[in-house]
This record gives structure tokens, C-alpha cells and sequence, in this order.
């Protein structure tokens, strides 16, 4: 009697362990339809070739676009069903582009934005098509908008967003702008004060500062980190470059490239 009861226990938690499975099975499949007929709808059968596969909730996408803003649009889409996706896609440009073409439009997106401001400060890189961003912006919404900008530059191939955003609790923003106003009412650096491009950028992030930009001698680099320090950060870092010196390394970095 006892193995009898075992062996139907065992057969009854099978039967529910695969009336509990069916749905799941069922339910990524409808997930891939919607997603497959959200890309179709958006024209991506014209443009790119785009094969979605769906487990467990979690969407995976491979195959090529032609631009990076269509890499993105089909990953926000199929966002739009999914709990998450893996965004496996390739960008394969009809035209591809010089690293320095892609570098200087990259360079005018975000530089001559018209939001780009003092509290912020981003290096550009560009390599085999991939931009690499570096540095920080003001806010988490500039972060997602600058990337959403170089999107439509021609030939960028992917983009690795490694942008911090600056502090935002009441002490960090009172300490970024008392900073900023030491250096910029200083009058060394106050015929630059109220420009949105200045020399000298600070970031603050938990009380600690880091000073970036480039000036044009070292008298000015010093004089920003003594400013800086006479407040009440708890630790300045002066990452300012001399105009010279920042040059020869740009030269040195294009000849190794060249090379």
C-alpha cells in the first residue's frame, strides 16, 4: 500500500509540475509574437535583421542594425513586454566612418549642447566605431540624453556610457557651488565666471571633490586646487591639465593610433 501511495504522490507532483511549466512555455512564445510584430510594425524588417528569442521573461535579441539608434529602439521596445533583455545586436554601419569623423561629431554633440554646463565635463573616446564616454554630468537625465544624442551620429557602432553623475544630497550641491564660485570669483579665473564653458569643472560626490578642464599655465591649475581646498570638502583632487601639456599628450595618443 505504501509504495502504491509513493508512486501516485510522485505522479500527481509530476502532473503539477508540468501544468505549472505549460503556461510559462506559453507565455514566452506570446512574448516573442508581440515583440517580433512590435519590431515589424516599427519597419525594422526593412532595415535590420533582428532574430528575439524569449525565456523565462527575459527577451534576447541578436542580429544587426545599421545605426546604434535603431540597436536602440529595438531594445526599448522590446522592454515594453519583458521583465528584461539582453541586447546581444551588432551595429554594422552602410557607410563606415574614420574613428576621427566619428570623434569630432561625437565632440560637437555633446560639447556645443546647449545644456552642456559648468557642472559638467565628459571625455570622448573613439575606437573601431565605439565611443567610450568618461567623466561626469550634472544630472542622471543628462547621463541618458547625451548617449541619446550621439545615437544619431552616423556610423557609431555602440557606445560604453561610463559617465558618473555628480552628488546630489544638500551637502555635495551647496559644496559644488562654493567651489565653483571661489574659483570663478578669483581674479584669475572671474573673467570666465557665469560662462558655460568654463576651464575648470568641479565635481563633488560625498563631500570629496575632483577638479578637471584644462588651463593655460600651471599658476592657474594651482591656484584652482588652493581654492578648493579652503573649503570644507574633505578631500580635493586635481585632475586639472596645463594647456601645454595636455597638447603633447593628445599629439603623443594620435601618433601611437597612427602608428
Amino acid at each position: 500500500m505504501q509504495s502504491g501511495t509513493g508512486r501516485s504522490t510522485k505522479a500527481g507532483l509530476v502532473c503539477l509540475a508540468a501544468l505549472l511549466a505549460a503556461p510559462a512555455f506559453a507565455g514566452d512564445a506570446d512574448l516573442q509574437r508581440r515583440i517580433e510584430a512590435r519590431l515589424a510594425k516599427a519597419g525594422f524588417q526593412q532595415r535590420a535583421d533582428i532574430q528575439v528569442g524569449v525565456e523565462s521573461g527575459v527577451a534576447r535579441l541578436t542580429g544587426i542594425t545599421l545605426t546604434y539608434a535603431d540597436l536602440r529602439q529595438a531594445e526599448r521596445l522590446a522592454r515594453k513586454d519583458v521583465k528584461s533583455v539582453v541586447n546581444l545586436l551588432r551595429v554594422v554601419p552602410e557607410v563606415p566612418r574614420s574613428d576621427k569623423a566619428i570623434h569630432a561629431d561625437a565632440q560637437r554633440a555633446v560639447l556645443r549642447w546647449e545644456r552642456y554646463g559648468p557642472f559638467d565635463a565628459v571625455g570622448i573616446e573613439v575606437q573601431e566605431g565605439v565611443v567610450r564616454l568618461t567623466g561626469w554630468v550634472e544630472t542622471p537625465s543628462k547621463r541618458d540624453e547625451i548617449e541619446e544624442r550621439l545615437a544619431r551620429i552616423d556610423a557609431i557602432r555602440d557606445v560604453h556610457n561610463d559617465l558618473r553623475v555628480q552628488g546630489f544630497s544638500q551637502g555635495d550641491v551647496a559644496l559644488r557651488l562654493e567651489i565653483h564660485g571661489k574659483i570663478y570669483s578669483d581674479p584669475l579665473f572671474e573673467r570666465w565666471a557665469g560662462l558655460p564653458d568654463p576651464p575648470v569643472r568641479v565635481f563633488v560626490e560625498r563631500g570629496r571633490a575632483t577638479l578637471a578642464g584644462t588651463v593655460g599655465s600651471d599658476m592657474e591649475r594651482t591656484v584652482a586646487g588652493m581654492l578648493a581646498r579652503g573649503t570644507l570638502a574633505f578631500a580635493v583632487n586635481n585632475q586639472v591639465k596645463v594647456e601645454e601639456d595636455a597638447s603633447q599628450k593628445e599629439e603623443r595618443k594620435k601618433d601611437t593610433t597612427e602608428s
